[in-house]
């Protein structure tokens, strides 16, 4: 774990007195930050920066954004509302009146994940929520700065893009990927992404999961350049991950199939399903299959009706959902 990134704010920019009014901000709250006007610049420095800015004249110029957590700048408010919808960034106008971007860059500081960490979620059976979960620890992990990506490798899967709205977006699926082996290419740049994360899933028109090889090969990739990976391996163990967490509903049934996924691979951690029907106290639930509970998650009513109106899992309306996801990712960060 580490405090800061030691990197600094990245701004991309070419108007002048939009970079004069975030040195101020910036030199405010204490960040330091690098400006950037050329795009080979920026895109050396993008991986690493804590949080990337960027100008409206120079969003102007780009059809998509690489990964990572990235915020429009500017003095336009139509221009802002343009490149906002084009690119789905989320907005910091300037001058800053309401104090947001002087926020941003003080988040900017916050602990981080350590580079590589991957994070597989099993489901001890159905119903459990775990794409949703996994989708979810991704979007609010790059919402802290973290290069983040999403994995699906659960059998079955409708796909991970599908909660975000990618499922028509170009990038790399995982028919692409098939054949990748040892030391892959690096990946991540070529994957769909939204709100900062990327995802990894399978194609629509090829069903064909890949080899013990091609995952090995992608996942080492992915961790060579991002700081979170996280896995939703279904029912199934995911060879080589740092953290395994074993999702259950409390009740009887399901940590009665917890035990069988627990006896086939020891997880470092569980996470505790509530809501009707499902009322055994977590520590009753951690203590029957003797691994710590690292968060409980409750029922939320408004996941649903977010998944049909395309939104993300991490959206206003679920707020309380939000939180608990967000505990959960904070005991990751400090494990």
């Amino acid at each position: 774990m580490e405090k800061t990134t030691g990197h600094p704010v990245l701004l991309c920019v070419r108007d002048a007195s939009v970079a004069e009014a975030v040195e101020v901000s910036a030199a405010t709250v204490g960040v330091p930050l690098q400006v950037v006007s050329d795009s080979d610049e920026a895109r050396a420095a993008w991986p690493s920066a804590p949080l990337r800015l960027v100008s409206t004249e120079v969003a102007a110029r780009w059809s998509t954004v690489a990964p990572g957590w990235a915020c429009l700048v500017g003095k336009d408010p139509k221009e802002l509302a343009r490149c906002s919808a084009e690119l789905g960034l989320p907005v910091l106008p300037l001058p800053d009146q309401t104090g947001r971007l002087a926020e941003a860059l003080a988040r900017s500081r916050q602990v981080g994940l350590r580079r590589g960490a991957t994070v597989a979620l099993l489901g001890a059976s159905g119903g459990l929520g775990v794409s949703t979960l996994t989708t979810a620890l991704a979007l609010l992990a790059a919402r802290r700065g973290n290069a983040t990506v999403a994995v699906d490798l659960a059998e079955g899967s409708g796909g991970l893009d599908l909660l975000v709205g990618l499922e028509t977006a170009p990038g790399l699926r995982w028919a692409d990927l098939l054949h990748a082996r040892g030391e892959a290419d690096a990946i991540l740049p070529g994957l769909p992404s939204t709100e900062g994360a990327a995802f990894l899933a399978p194609s629509r028109d090829a069903q064909q999961r890949p080899g013990k090889a091609a995952t090995d090969a992608v996942l080492g990739s992915l961790a060579k350049s991002a700081q979170l990976v996280v896995v939703d391996g279904g029912r199934h163990p995911v060879p080589g991950c740092d953290q395994t967490l074993v999702v259950v509903g409390a009740d009887v049934r399901s940590v009665a199939a917890a035990r069988v996924t627990v006896g086939l691979h020891v997880p470092t951690g569980i996470v505790v399903r509530t809501g009707p029907g499902r009322s055994l106290p977590p520590e009753t639930v951690a203590a029957s299959l003797g691994a710590p509970c690292l968060g409980v998650i409750g029922q939320e009513n408004q996941l649903p009706r977010l998944a049909e109106l395309g939104m993300s899992p991490v959206a206003v309306p679920a707020r309380r959902y939000r939180r608990q996801v967000d505990a959960l990712l904070e005991r990751l960060a400090n494990g």
